[in-house]
């Protein structure tokens, strides 16, 4: 018997999101980068697809935040959107994403 189940490619994907979105020091490193050492096993073309993506859900969380962020969209409503647009993430990816989209509101003033 395994002890751990092999993981999905879902799951990489969404290991691969939290790494592109880090923050902290290691921001300082380039995303391909940061992703081909935590994936080297993984083709070039998909960790080039994975970010193509992820700039998609970028872009949809700076919506978010420029609707007014937490005024306008719940915790929930913001992970909801997420998810239909993204049915891959997961609780921790939404979870990162929109934190985001609230920090983005607030750092830009969207909130107000």
């Amino acid at each position: 018997m395994w002890l751990f189940k092999k993981p999905t490619p879902d799951d990489l994907k969404n290991k691969a999101y939290l790494i592109y979105s880090e923050w902290g020091p290691d921001l300082r490193i380039p995303r391909e980068e940061r992703l081909a050492q935590q994936f080297p096993h993984i083709p070039e073309d998909l960790r080039q697809a994975w970010i193509k993506e992820f700039k998609r859900i970028d872009r949809e969380i700076w919506e978010v935040a420029e609707e007014e962020g937490p005024k306008v969209h719940t915790s929930g409503s913001c992970r909801k959107r997420l998810k239909k647009a993204f049915p891959f993430m997961n609780r921790a990816a939404l979870n990162r994403a929109c934190f985001l989209a609230e920090y983005y509101a607030f750092h830009e003033g969207y909130d107000r």
